[in-house]
């Protein structure tokens, strides 16, 4: 029942609660500018939250946290190539379509591993909560790799590969507004936390699930009403969103291997690169790929791995991590 209660939560009512109203109206639509500047405070809000951690770690086992963090960023540029081979192999959906779900499902969700947490807390299994510093940073590499993917490979107007060099393709990647925001609340939450002013963390930490919720209804409102493009939703294509997160789990339990973790820590990091994104990069990829559908890529996350990953994977990774410690 605790496993099940976390697909019950308040941003995922409100992505329902948007996903069934548009079936009776679409009046309730968000201004393009409001909803601009929503995803960005979801962004800077989700790597504000993890600078205090991630100070946290490196004053004190940095050279652990490095080792880690750096298999964990190694993984997260492979896997958004790797996405993209499979479904340009195997599905019909478009390029720039491939290129969201790639970024997606080489990124995080926070929502799953808040689901990892407490089931670890319940059975009462030890765990590092340095772990929760590198899920904002892992947002950040599978962002890169899906709009290096999408400038890359798409021919529509909006990236011509023709006329972008390589390095421009890597200077606008980096320099794009999703990434400003992600590292910036990174760096700001880092310093407030290193000069212990937490007065801004607390409205941070308020605001951020009003915020998530208001994005989620949103997100529910787009999908519903691009319902009639759910026809791509192939049955390789649901294949994919079941065995691309037990590809990632395979990854973290060998690279949790490599490194000697325990068991609770092996359970997060498999966790971690089993889950997909539907926060941070669905804001990401409606800002940087606009021709990108939201309504294939976001329920491929929320509605087919998010789920697998709160009932079942959890379990299994947890089960599996002790073949492994």
């Amino acid at each position: 029942m605790q496993q099940i209660s976390h697909l019950f939560s308040a941003p995922l009512i409100c992505f329902l609660f948007g996903l069934i109203l548009t079936f009776f109206t679409n009046r309730f639509r968000f201004k393009d500018f409001f909803l601009r500047a929503l995803t960005i405070l979801i962004l800077f809000e989700i790597g504000f939250k993890g600078g205090a951690p991630l100070v946290d770690s490196l004053l004190g086992s940095a050279q652990i946290f490095a080792r880690l963090l750096g298999f964990l960023i190694c993984w997260g540029f492979i896997q958004p190539f790797l996405s993209f081979y499979l479904l340009s192999s195997f599905t019909k959906v478009d390029k720039a379509t491939c290129a969201a779900i790639s970024a997606s499902f080489g990124s995080i969700s926070v929502m799953t591993m808040i689901a990892a947490f407490s089931f670890l807390e319940q059975i009462q299994v030890q765990y590092d909560p340095a772990i929760f510093a590198i899920l904002a940073i892992m947002e950040i590499p599978a962002i890169f790799s899906g709009l290096f993917l999408a400038k890359w490979y798409c021919k529509d107007d909006s990236f011509d590969v023709n006329s972008t060099s390589f390095k421009k393709i890597i200077w606008e990647s980096i320099m794009n507004k999703v990434m400003i925001a992600l590292i910036g609340g990174l760096i700001l939450g880092s310093i407030l936390s290193y000069f212990h002013i937490s007065i801004f963390n607390k409205y941070a930490l308020l605001s951020f699930k009003p915020l998530l919720c208001l994005f989620l209804f949103e997100m529910g409102r787009i999908v519903s009403s691009q319902r009639t493009q759910l026809k791509v939703f192939s049955f390789s294509l649901i294949c994919f969103g079941l065995y691309m997160p037990l590809l990632g789990a395979a990854a973290g339990l060998f690279f949790s291997h490599i490194l000697n973790l325990n068991v609770g820590d092996t359970t997060l990091i498999t966790v971690l690169l089993a889950s997909a994104s539907y926060i941070a990069v669905p804001v990401a990829m409606k800002i940087a790929l606009p021709t990108a559908k939201e309504a294939v890529y976001l329920p491929l996350s929320l509605g087919i791995a998010f789920p697998f990953n709160v009932l079942i994977g959890i379990p299994l990774y947890y089960t599996l991590a002790h073949q492994f410690v």
